[in-house]
Formats: C-alpha cells, structure tokens, sequence
C-alpha cells in the first residue's frame, strides 16, 4: 500500500509537470524545422521533375497554396519516384512530398488536389508538430514513471508489466485518438481549400472511395486514421458548404 501510494504521488507530480510543457511554435521556428527534415529526404528520395505528374502537383499545390492566406509559409511540392507507394506527406512549414503511387487513385487534378488539400490542411493546423510534442510527452511520462517505479520499490516483473499497459494505453487512448481527431479535420479543412481554389470537392468522395478499398482494414481505435465510412460520411456533410465555395472560387472559370 505505501508503495502504490508513493508511485501514485510521483505519477500525479509528473502529468503535473508533462501538462505544463505546452509552449507553443512559432511559425520561423516550424519552417525551420520544415526545411532541416526536408532536406535529409532530399538527400535519400528519387525525385522527378519534369513529366506530367510532376507538372500537376506543381500547378495543383500552388494554386491550393495561393488561397491558404499563408505566405508566410515557403511552399514547396515534391514528386517521389515510387509507383508502389500510395502516399503523400507534409511538413511543418508547407513542404510537401507526393509519391509517384498515388497517381493509381487520383485519376484527374481535382482528384489529386484532394489529397494536397488535406496535407496543406496539416501544416496550416501545425499538426505534424503537435503529434511529435504529444508523443514526446507521452515518452517522457513513461520514462519518469519507470523511475517512479525504481524509487517506490517496484519488483521488476510488475514494473515490465505496468510499463506494457502504460504503452499501450498511451497509444490506443492518448495518441491515436489525437491522430484521428488531426485526419478528420485535414480532411474538412482540405475539402474547403480545394473548393476555394476552384477545384470539384465531389472529387474527394471518389478519390477517398478509391483509396478505402486498397490496403488492409483494422479496426478504427488500432489506426491513426479515421475508418474510411467515417471520412466519407464527414466529407459528404461538408459539400454543401463546400460547393458553395467552388462555386465563387476566381479559378473555376479559368
């Protein structure tokens, strides 16, 4: 009992001291951080720089650039070499990489600006940044309640087994969550920026239909992505508004 009750003092102390490193990013300092991991993906990734693909992410990302509002942001589009990757990814700061696959499910530019969409949304939303910070904390949390452990007496056997539920329920109930909560709403953002710059947000029902029926499903709380229903269903309730947008957008006549 005492020793439960030390372990609990020191836990409550350090989710005390975890809740107290939240001090925010400035925007110099993202696209700092931006521009140093851009550059070691740089160094490793077959590019492509020319061709139709690389002319579409081009023109798609700048003119989805143009509406974010951001120039303070240094926007970049990248085109990677890998047919057997269906990806895309952004860093903080607007740096963003599309993969040569994804090309299998984004049949036009309006499908393609889906996906743009939804990345750009990610680093207007500073995402990547706060999903390091959390993991960051959760890390730290774990490490400071394995040494709580060592100063309460813990035997090591129940100290491997409190380390492992800890793990996972960082994981399952801290983490992931969060990470779900981001794609939700890179998706609402993403379907708006693509409307605004003049390109069918319809277009994102087909391309997130397409990439739901690739790959393997788990169930939604194991993923740090929402299940494909949940998207859909979320993109669907925003075509109203989004249509609105498309409709005003100065590039739909162009």
């Amino acid at each position: 009992m005492k020793q439960t009750f030390k372990l609990l003092i020191f836990t409550l102390s350090t989710l005390f001291l975890t809740a107290c490193m939240s001090g925010k990013m400035s925007p110099q300092q993202e696209s700092n951080i931006g521009a140093q991991q851009e550059r070691q993906i740089l160094s490793k990734a077959r590019l492509i720089k020319s061709g139709s693909m690389y002319t579409a992410v081009r023109k798609v990302g700048m003119r989805i650039a143009s509406v974010t509002g951001r120039q303070d942001f240094k926007w970049r589009y990248h085109l990677v070499d890998n047919a057997k990757q269906a990806n895309a990814f952004v860093l903080p700061g607007g740096k963003v990489f599309v993969y040569t696959g994804l090309f299998k499910f984004a049949a036009n530019e309006a499908e393609l600006a889906a996906v743009i969409g939804h990345e750009v949304a990610h680093a207007l939303r500073s995402h990547g940044i706060k999903n390091a910070t959390r993991k960051q904390r959760a890390g730290i949390l774990g490490a400071l309640l394995h040494v709580g452990m060592g100063v309460a007496g813990i035997d090591k056997s129940t100290a491997q087994q409190i380390n492992k539920a800890y793990g996972q329920g960082a994981t399952l109930g801290y983490i992931r969550p969060y990470s779900r909560q981001n794609e939700m709403a890179a998706d609402s953002i993403g379907v708006m920026i693509m409307a605004e710059a003049g390109y069918d947000p319809r277009a994102a029902l087909r391309f997130w239909d397409k990439f739901a029926k690739q790959g393997q499903h788990i169930p939604e709380y194991l993923s740090t992505h929402p299940a494909a229903k949940n998207r859909i269903a979320n993109i669907k309730s925003l075509l109203p508004q989004a249509m609105a947008l498309y409709q005003k957008s100065k590039y739909r006549k162009k």
